[in-house]
This record gives C-alpha cells, sequence and structure tokens, in this order.
C-alpha cells in the first residue's frame, strides 16, 4: 500500500485505552470538523506511515515544540485532500505503567489546541504567494 499513498494513517475502531480517552478523541474530532470541515474517525492514531516529500509539505507550518503534531498533519492532510488512506489498526490496552496525562491536563491541552486550531484555520484562509 506504501507504493500507492502518500501516507497510511490507522485508525482504531476497538480501542483498548479506556472510555475517557475515547471521549477525548471524540471531542477532539468534533473540532477539527469544526474549524477545518474534515471528517476524522481517529485524529490521534498510533500508527502512520507517510512519504518524506508529503511530511516535508506541512512540517513547517508546526510551530516549534506544538503540542499536537500528528493531530494537525491529519488535520491538513484532509483538508487538502492529499493522497491518504485510513486503516483500522488493533489497540491493545497499557501494558504497564501509569497513564501520565490526567484530566486538568487534558483540559489545558484542549484549551491550548482551540487557540492553536483557530490561529491554523486563518493561516489557511490567507491565498499562497
Amino acid at each position: 500500500m506504501r507504493n500507492n499513498y502518500d501516507a497510511i494513517i490507522g485508525k482504531r475502531c476497538v480501542r483498548g485505552d479506556g472510555q475517557q480517552r475515547k471521549f477525548v478523541e471524540d471531542v477532539l474530532c468534533r473540532l477539527l470538523r469544526h474549524y477545518f470541515s474534515v471528517r476524522l474517525d481517529d485524529a490521534n492514531a498510533p500508527f502512520r506511515l507517510m512519504c518524506t516529500s508529503l511530511l516535508q509539505r506541512y512540517i513547517d507550518r508546526l510551530p516549534v515544540n506544538y503540542n499536537l503534531p500528528n493531530v494537525m498533519l491529519t488535520a491538513w492532510f484532509a483538508y487538502y485532500h492529499e493522497n491518504v488512506v485510513f486503516r483500522e489498526i488493533t489497540f491493545r490496552a497499557r501494558q504497564g505503567g501509569v497513564n501520565s496525562i490526567n484530566i486538568r491536563r487534558i483540559v489545558e491541552i484542549g484549551l491550548h489546541a482551540l487557540a492553536d486550531f483557530r490561529q491554523f484555520r486563518k493561516e489557511m484562509e490567507v491565498p499562497a504567494k
């Protein structure tokens, strides 16, 4: 498949990481639909295979240390109708350790993401020079 697409991105139809993370993903996908008019099932899937040339077209749009790079790349790929396919992947539950992102941190990331999404959307509306 990698010879036929510029990116192959996973989508988790069955998630093993809990209802809270599923809820956060659902909210995120709704926000992306609102801001960018893209319909995504899983904007932050843990599997992605991308051609270097595709990534190079978008990577410089991301601020240094941007918190959700995979989300924005997926949104841009969908928005600009890149040659991307989404494939169902399996996703096992956490095998060990403790979830390091708590609800407070998720809310902080979400509020920052709203401002970022507005800025990205403004930049997308400016015609290329």
